[in-house]
C-alpha cells in the first residue's frame, strides 16, 4: 500500500513514468522502498530528499542555451516514481477499464518532415512491441488522463513528474553528463542511437514500413552495441543509483511543466513550471533514436 500523502509523479516515456506524492512520510516509506499499489499499477521506488544543480555549463558538448542557467534545486520531499518506463501492458488495462478514445495517431519523422500518422497507435507504434515494451504514442493529455486514473483507482496522488524531478531522479546523485558518467558509449546502460542503428541498418529495419523515419543529418551514432533498432522492454539495461531504469534513452518521457527557452526564474523547490509556452509539453530523456549528444540527463 503507497503510503498517504505520498507524490507518485508518473514517469510517461512518450508513455510513462509516475510519482506519487510523499510530502511527510511515514512507516514503511523509506528511500528505496518498492510500492506497488495494485496489480495492474506501476511498481514504485521511493526517492529521498535532497539538492542538486539543475541544467548544463556550456563546456557540456551538446548543451544548449535552454538549459541554462545553472540553479540549485531543492527537494524537501520525499517521493515515489515508477521503477521502470509504464508499458504497454499497464497502459492497456487504463484503456479497457476507461473505453477511452485512442484513435489520435502517432507523429514520426518522414520525408516531408514531422507528419501525424492517423492508422499508428499505442497498439502499433510501427515496429513489434510486446506488453513488456514501454507505451509509446501517447500525448501529454494521455498520459495526464492515465495518471488520474490512477489516481482514482487506488486512492493516491498520481501525477507527471515535474521537470525539476525527472532531472534528479535521472542524475540519482552524479553531477556527470549522464548517471553513468560523461562517456557517450553507454550501451549498458542505455537504448539510444549506436551501431546498431547505422543508416543502413536502420532504413533496412524500416523497409516493410509503410511510414519511412527519416534519419537527420550530420547523423552519429555511440561506438558500442546496445543490441536494439527501436525500443527495448522496459528495464533491459542497468539502472541508475535510485533504481530507475530507462530514464535515458528507450523512450522519451512527459513531465508537467510549461517550455521557456531558458531556466530564467525556473522554481528552485522541484514544483512545475507554470509560466511560458504551456502549449508546448516537455519531452526528456530522449529515445532509442537519438543520438549520444542528446542522452544527456540535463537535455531539455
Amino acid at each position: 500500500m503507497i503510503p498517504k500523502n505520498l507524490q507518485i509523479p508518473i514517469l510517461f516515456y512518450l508513455l510513462l513514468v509516475f510519482s506519487v506524492n510523499v510530502g511527510q512520510t511515514e512507516g514503511n516509506s523509506e528511500v528505496g522502498t518498492l510500492l506497488k499499489d495494485c496489480e495492474n499499477c506501476p511498481l514504485m521506488v521511493m526517492i529521498p530528499p535532497g539538492s542538486f544543480v539543475m541544467g548544463a555549463p556550456q563546456s557540456d558538448t551538446g548543451s544548449r542555451d535552454d538549459e541554462r542557467p545553472q540553479h540549485q534545486v531543492n527537494i524537501a520531499y520525499s517521493f515515489a516514481v515508477g521503477k521502470f518506463e509504464v508499458t504497454r501492458g499497464e497502459y492497456a488495462q487504463f484503456v479497457e477499464d476507461t473505453a477511452h478514445d485512442d484513435g489520435g495517431g502517432c507523429n514520426r519523422a518522414t520525408a516531408s518532415g514531422i507528419e501525424l500518422i492517423e492508422y499508428l497507435s499505442w497498439r502499433d507504434p510501427s515496429y513489434p512491441v510486446t506488453d513488456n515494451h514501454p507505451v509509446t504514442c501517447v500525448s501529454w493529455n494521455e498520459a495526464k488522463a492515465y495518471a488520474k486514473w490512477l489516481s482514482e483507482k487506488t486512492g493516491e496522488d498520481y501525477r507527471l513528474l515535474t521537470e525539476s524531478e525527472w532531472e534528479y531522479s535521472a542524475r540519482a546523485g552524479t553531477t556527470t553528463i549522464r548517471y553513468w558518467g560523461d562517456s557517450e558509449e553507454g550501451c549498458d546502460f542505455a537504448n539510444g542511437a549506436d551501431l546498431d542503428i547505422t543508416p543502413e541498418s536502420f532504413l533496412e529495419e524500416m523497409q516493410a514500413r509503410e511510414t519511412k523515419i527519416v534519419l537527420p543529418e550530420h547523423w552519429s551514432v555511440a561506438n558500442c552495441h546496445d543490441g536494439y533498432v527501436t525500443s527495448a522492454p522496459a528495464g533491459s539495461f542497468i539502472p541508475n543509483a535510485f533504481g530507475l531504469y530507462d530514464t535515458l534513452g528507450n523512450v522519451a518521457e512527459w513531465v508537467e511543466d510549461c517550455w521557456k527557452n531558458s531556466y530564467e526564474d525556473h522554481p528552485n523547490d522541484g514544483s512545475a513550471r507554470k509560466t511560458g509556452d504551456c502549449n508546448r509539453p516537455i519531452l526528456r530523456g530522449a529515445s532509442y533514436y537519438d543520438m549520444p549528444i542528446y542522452l544527456r540527463s540535463s537535455n531539455h
